[in-house]
């Protein structure tokens, strides 16, 4: 049984080796073709960022290297209030503060973008309910990151 533990003991020293907190900054996932993307605080702004890094992998803009940092918020508005004071309708408001950084930390481009979407809601046993076409989100944040990727896009094609 000793020489079990004796075996096994610096084996579990090594299983901590390989796991690193998400939080954490990564440099190999940070590095997305010429533009690499800052942590962006929040669940949503993880997606965001997952979304411009997958359409940042594959485009190579030029030999310069670029940071794209951007500061993310949401609002979330009822309306369309029924006679029972419960709302209809849900709008879904999100703006990026986006600025993008040459390897000095200049700031080359700064713009505001933001996307909104309405959906259904309604109520069942004083519980609100999303419908089918309810707050998703993820599809939102999508078009989000498309804008951004399309406004760097067109500003890095006048700039080189």
């Amino acid at each position: 049984m000793s020489n079990i533990r004796s075996r096994l003991f610096p084996l579990f020293f090594c299983v901590g080796c390989s796991v690193a907190p998400l939080y954490e900054e990564n440099p190999a996932a940070v590095d997305c073709g010429s533009v690499a993307v800052d942590v962006i605080a929040e669940r949503d702004g993880q997606v965001l960022r997952r979304h411009l890094m997958d359409s940042f992998r594959d485009l190579r803009f030029s030999k310069r290297r670029y940071r794209l940092v951007i500061q993310l918020s949401s609002l979330e508005k009822s309306f369309a209030i029924a006679s029972d004071g419960n709302a209809k309708r849900l709008r879904l408001h999100y703006t990026a503060d986006v600025t993008l950084k040459d390897s000095q930390q200049k700031a080359l481009f700064h713009k505001m973008i933001s996307v909104s979407r309405s959906s259904n809601i309604s109520s069942a046993q004083g519980e609100v309910v999303f419908s089918l076409y309810g707050r998703n989100s993820v599809v939102l944040l999508r078009e989000l990151s498309d804008r951004v990727v399309e406004n760097i896009r067109v500003f890095l094609s006048h700039e080189n």
